[in-house]
């Protein structure tokens, strides 16, 4: 969606890298004070608030497409990646957790969302509207799926990583028929984004989807790595014990 009159995004101008700087900030010191008092009572409203904002902000996203003038029902499925994570991180954040669900959308959350944080798919520079709604849910997401480790003491293992990798293949499927079916674009499975991103070194269509699942995939052993990490760390401390 090209927006005429709008301040472009510029990667890794001031405005970018302050925000950059800001989530990365988040991501170390909320889970670290959930780390040091995982019972305190902010955790749940900070939790709870979270949840809230990111499901605002999508449906917020939605009316702001209303206004613009856009009418036809097939643009305002929730079938991007990043607004399924922020439905179900939303849901997991204000109700009943569930680590089934929590195991797959991690690693959509980790892998896309951050990839995502870094180079922006982005419309609008500061302070446009958008600029404010895409970092809300990508910081959201990146910060959700920490917070939900650090309370619940989650882990992903390899079975995990090859759910969500499965659920990504049906997602991809439904989009890609969806997507030629109805003229429109959901996960870029007819294709590439309109701005430039890091798919652009991918090819055209379709072989940049088998690159992306690659990149996928090993996005997704990177994001698992921690836990394996640490679980051999735990082993080899019961060991010497």
């Amino acid at each position: 969606m090209i927006i005429p009159g709008v301040p472009p995004f510029i990667r890794f101008m001031p405005s970018h890298l302050a925000v950059l700087s800001l989530s990365l900030f988040l991501f170390i010191y909320i889970p670290y004070q959930i780390y040091k008092n995982p019972k305190a009572t902010w955790i749940g409203i900070i939790s709870k608030s979270l949840g809230i904002l990111l499901i605002l902000n999508e449906v917020g996203w939605v009316f702001y497409k209303l206004s613009l003038g856009h009418t036809y029902w097939a643009e305002f499925m929730p079938f991007e990646l990043c607004t399924i994570n922020a439905y179900l991180l939303g849901i997991l954040l204000i109700f009943r957790p569930s680590y089934t669900i929590f195991e797959v959308v991690y690693f959509w959350a980790m892998a896309g969302t951050v990839q995502g944080l870094v180079t922006p798919r982005l419309f609008a520079g500061y302070p446009h509207y958008l600029f404010f709604e895409y970092f809300i849910t990508h910081t959201g997401i990146v910060l959700s799926a920490l917070i939900l480790v650090f309370r619940y003491n989650w882990e992903v293992t390899w079975l995990s990583l090859w759910r969500s990798l499965l659920w990504l293949q049906v997602l991809a499927l439904i989009n890609l028929v969806f997507d030629f079916t109805f003229e429109v674009n959901y996960m870029f499975m007819r294709e590439l984004p309109k701005v430039s991103s890091v798919m652009d070194y991918f090819g055209q269509w379709p072989w940049y989807i088998f690159a992306c699942e690659v990149f996928g995939l090993v996005s997704f052993i990177f994001y698992l790595l921690p836990f394996l990490l640490l679980k051999k760390i735990g082993s080899k401390a019961n060991k010497s014990i």
